[in-house]
């Protein structure tokens, strides 16, 4: 019989210690709380969502799931955090694709389309954008908005939720196809940018419905267009991006996906995905998201047709910044 060298049995011995240690602690999981990186301010569209999907997915885990906001940089600061984070499960990201491809797009010296190295885990929802203004502007529909805009060039400014975001990129391509003379404002978060609309400091504001139908109901703000393939629910009377003649936005939606760090074990990835598919069948789940205004995902979705998913939607952004030419202000 041949013998093995003393390199390849603590070799084997390694292995084997590795294998009967990740079996034990994907069986257990979780055994303590999982931390949830949302990427952007408290408050904001993104943090609203995050915390019923954690809430749903905490109760069938048997674990709390504390939200940690680390916002900035389009939200590339709290995915990079992930992607150092120790692929143990403990960690996970919620957020879309669409703010890193932006980012990443808008910087000088970008390369690739490479989407960020995490391992995608579910698609949570895919949400609309509503187009609004403040009801001190006087405007009571996108074609008055336009009008207004170009009777009076270079004194009005529109908001974003931050440099690199959906909202900055949807309002962007508005201005940039029309032609409209505006300026830029980026602010920390959706939920700042919709007070100083409000508030009458800039002209106009693309956010989710749960960020603009709050304000829009309290007789704050006029909704003058949604970005969407069609007219959504809660909306019925408000046009689609399409209808008003700019359908290269129509499919854009902001759509947010569960992550983790790479490394972490199928076994945990592939549980946390079962449980956010038993989540996405329960009745009252769903008509908490449905509140969002928000399209669920197939429930069947694997990990991996997620990823392919995650992909596609980053290279369609990535390349919209490359066509339109925006930089960042």
């Amino acid at each position: 019989m041949r013998s093995i060298s003393a390199r390849q049995l603590a070799l084997a011995i390694g292995v084997l210690a590795f294998g009967a240690y990740i079996a034990p602690a994907a069986a257990q999981y979780p055994s303590k709380p999982v931390n949830v990186v949302v990427p952007f301010p408290v408050g904001g569209y993104v943090d609203s969502f995050a915390r019923v999907v954690t809430a749903k997915l905490g109760t069938l885990l048997g674990q709390t799931m504390p939200v940690l906001n680390r916002p900035g940089a389009g939200g590339t600061l709290g995915a990079e955090a992930v992607v150092r984070a120790q692929p143990d499960g403990y960690t996970i990201l919620v957020s879309g694709v669409s703010s890193l491809a932006i980012f990443e797009a808008l910087k000088p010296d970008a390369g690739q389309v490479v989407l960020p190295k995490l391992s995608y885990i579910s698609l949570v929802a895919s949400t609309p954008g509503v187009m609004t203004t403040s009801k001190q502007s006087g405007v009571t529909s996108f074609k008055d908005l336009v009008e207004k805009i170009r009777s009076e060039p270079g004194r009005h400014s529109y908001g974003s939720a931050g440099p690199g975001t959906p909202s900055h990129l949807w309002s962007a391509e508005i201005a940039r196809a029309l032609k409209l003379d505006v300026r830029h404002v980026g602010y920390k978060g959706g939920a700042a940018a919709l007070q100083e609309l409000a508030n009458g400091q800039i002209i106009w504001m693309i956010d989710t419905p749960v960020g603009s139908l709050p304000m829009a109901r309290a007789g704050r703000l006029t909704p003058l267009a949604v970005i969407a393939p069609g007219r959504i629910k809660q909306l019925p009377d408000v046009p689609s991006i399409g209808e008003l003649g700019l359908p290269q936005l129509a499919d854009k939606a902001s759509t947010l996906y569960l992550a983790a760090p790479v490394g972490t074990p199928k076994a945990v990835i592939d549980r946390l995905n079962e449980l956010y598919a038993t989540a996405i069948r329960d009745p009252e789940f769903a008509a908490r998201i449905d509140t969002f205004d928000s399209i669920l995902p197939d429930p069947k979705m694997t990990p991996d047709e997620v990823r392919q998913t995650a992909e596609t939607e980053y290279r369609g952004w990535f390349d919209t910044v490359r066509q339109t030419g925006i930089k960042v202000d």
